[in-house]
């Protein structure tokens, strides 16, 4: 029926008039309301690059070709319930086209159910921008939407295919915005992700931001096949005045281009610009002959970030960096550590080439020092052998074990490793290895060494030292494994092994009647970096039931100098009960701000300064050293006194208690109780 009517009726409008329509971009199509179905004239079929035959309306061409389908559809329930004419401007789906839809010219039929309606399908000039913005979207975005926001409705452009076999029912009904993502959202995004993202492309967060600039985009992940993908939203406002009435947005999967900045950060310096260390890393292990492999480090760098301040020193790191790009050969590497500290391959197995490279390093070094008009830049380094097939991590270790024999010297900037160094390495791992088991097998013990009143003779205090004792009974010097517990982090579980020890046995003289004194204990500049170390020893002592005045805190005057935090842990050590002792003043850079830090108690002068004695101007720096700590309220310690001329200066000078040879050397537990009194 439908067929022999559109065929008749097709004939009323000649062939010619189509084809001079045609050309100002004009089509007639047919509505047939009873059986709602839709039928291109040949002009318009041909025009679509379709085959011309009928089709129920939804899934029709013409359907297929309109972004705004709902405004269509509109057009045509109008005609059902009796419209006579209806007109709307439609965006097409496809490039700039935006069509200018009109129907009237009711045949036939009842007046409330026409037979058929006459449709026209203008072509007029589209909003130029908006489609420019959808084409470049198209072209670089995987998925492609307009948003009418004032209406709440999606229109499909481009529709990726896994995300079609995700929301292809919602897309179909024309969606509202927050529907369609939170559905997307919520089937598509990775957990973790879903809160955050369901804000930032909200309408309310994309009103602020749209009004700002004129597009906006935000990265995301997805799970797809199992996988996690990186992927971006952007969205493009397309509306005038500022306001958001109109935008488009556009979904792409950005997985390689995030593999390549993840990469480009994983391996490039954030200060240099150059290789970090696992760039280095990464590259020497493609290298086929044999070189020399160096650790660099800065002497005292740290001055420079101190005196000259942050951005200065960064400033002085890139200019490092340039100047070790300077002494490469063609198939040499380097790479920043962190901080002052590099890492570089000199090809070859030519010695001298290395130290004429790391020579000229130095001097160049010192040039850039004068043109940044920072510190002198003296340069110190460790060198090893560098095989093809070696472990980095393990060659590296070598050359920094090399670099750290030579850290205190000025003498000498370079120190290649030898086999001795790889005997003492053996020597650290199997110290390393053996610490657990000592600890729970209590092979380390706390000695006592005795400090006393250079006025009355009597004890007054202990400080507790820990030795280490091996299987066969001999006693491992603290020289030999406190370097390497401070270098490998273990020391700080030592400190808190030997607090422990020295309030149980407080507890223990306490509770057999002898007289007790305080017992000081040393905290390495390790443990000073917790902030949790003053509640961690509180904790320890109220566990134990000793009164924390009992176990004073001895710490050194660099480490408490290196440690900005140093007033404030003091305070706390102090709210808790906890005397504090600055010691080994004198034995490296002493400065009189130590002093007055008003942090400690007690004043440990060093047995570097207690030498001088004998000497009229080491008297002299040691008389005011110790009137001036008296003036600012602080107890004195002598340390490493061993002969009577120093005890009876110190006693002339009032310090307060000796503690070295002279008096006791450092006693086992077994012999130290015995000097103690029965209260």
């Amino acid at each position: 029926m439908v067929e022999k009517i559109d065929q008749k009726k097709c004939r009323d409008i000649s062939t010619e008039i189509q084809e001079i329509l045609a050309k100002w971009g004009k089509y007639f199509f047919y509505y047939y309301p009873k059986e709602h179905r839709i039928r291109p004239s040949e002009f318009a079929a041909r025009h679509m690059g379709i085959v011309e035959n009928a089709a129920d309306l939804e899934h029709s061409i013409l359907m297929d070709r309109i972004m705004e389908k709902e405004k269509l559809l509109k057009l045509f329930q109008d005609i059902d319930h009796g419209a006579k004419t209806v007109s709307a401007k439609i965006q097409s789906s496809g490039k700039d086209v935006v069509y200018q839809i009109s129907m009237g010219g009711i045949q036939g039929g009842s007046q409330k159910q026409p037979e058929y309606v006459l449709g026209l399908i203008e072509q007029i000039r589209a909003d130029t921008r908006q489609n420019e913005i959808i084409q470049a979207l198209g072209s670089n975005f995987n998925s492609v939407y307009y948003v009418d926001v004032d209406h709440d409705k999606v229109y499909a452009y481009k529709v990726n295919s896994a995300v079609r076999s995700v929301l292809n029912d919602t897309l179909k009904a024309i969606p509202g915005y927050e529907a369609i993502m939170a559905e997307y959202v919520g089937k598509v995004v990775l957990t973790e992700d879903r809160e955050t993202m369901l804000y930032e492309t909200s309408i309310e967060n994309l009103r602020k931001q749209l009004s700002l600039k004129k597009a906006y985009q935000y990265d995301y992940r997805i799970v797809r096949d199992g996988k996690v993908k990186y992927c971006r939203a952007k969205f493009v406002n397309t509306s005038d005045g500022g306001q958001l009435h109109r935008m488009v947005a556009g979904f792409s999967d950005i997985s390689s281009e995030k593999q390549r900045e993840l990469e480009r950060m994983a391996y490039v310096d954030s200060v240099t610009g150059g290789n970090n260390y696992e760039s280095f890393k990464k590259k020497i292990r493609d290298f086929r002959q044999p070189g020399y492999l160096v650790s660099m480090d800065i002497h005292s760098f740290k001055i420079i970030n101190s005196i000259c301040g942050i951005i200065k020193g960064d400033e002085t790191l890139k200019g490092i960096w340039k100047c070790i790009q300077g002494i490469l050969e063609k198939d040499d590497l380097a790479g920043h550590i962190n901080a002052d500290r590099f890492v570089i391959y000199s090809s070859g197995k030519d010695r001298e080439k290395t130290i004429r490279q790391l020579q000229q390093l130095e001097t160049i070094l010192a040039e850039l020092s004068e043109r940044l008009k920072v510190p002198k830049l003296i340069p110190y380094f460790g060198v090893t052998k560098w095989k093809p097939d070696s472990k980095v991590e393990e060659v590296y270790s070598e050359a920094n074990f090399a670099k750290n024999q030579i850290k205190d010297r000025k003498d000498i900037s370079y120190q290649f490793y030898s086999h001795e160094d790889t005997i003492r390495m053996l020597e650290d791992k199997a110290m390393e290895d053996e610490f657990k088991h000592s600890l729970e097998n209590n092979c380390f013990e706390v000695w006592y060494q005795p400090k006393y009143d250079p006025e009355t003779e009597r004890m007054v205090g202990a400080e507790g030292l820990i030795r280490w004792r091996d299987e066969k009974g001999n006693v491992i010097p603290p020289g030999k494994f406190i370097p390497l517990f401070e270098r490998d982090g273990l020391i700080k579980v030592l400190d808190e092994y030997v607090f422990r020890k020295v309030c149980m046995q407080q507890l223990e003289w306490q509770k057999q009647g002898k007289e007790i004194i305080p017992v000081s204990i040393n905290l390495s500049r390790a443990s000073l970096y917790f902030d949790s170390v003053v509640s961690r020893y509180q904790q320890i002592a109220d566990e134990i039931g000793v009164k924390t005045h009992l176990v004073p805190i001895e710490i050194t005057e660099s480490a408490a100098i290196d440690n900005d935090n140093i007033k404030g842990l003091a305070d706390k050590f102090h709210d808790n009960g906890f005397p504090l002792l600055v010691d080994d003043f004198g034995s490296g850079y002493s400065s009189l701000a130590t002093l007055n830090m008003k942090c400690f108690d007690t004043l440990k002068i060093d047995k570097s300064l207690i030498d001088y004695i004998g000497d009229f101007s080491g008297e002299r720096l040691l008389e005011h050293t110790i009137l001036l700590a008296k003036e600012l309220g602080l107890c004195v310690t002598a340390e490493g006194v061993e002969r009577e001329e120093q005890v009876d200066f110190l006693k002339q000078m009032k310090c307060d208690s000796i503690q070295g040879y002279y008096y006791s050397r450092p006693l086992p537990k077994e012999e130290f109780e015995k000097l103690l009194l029965t209260a």
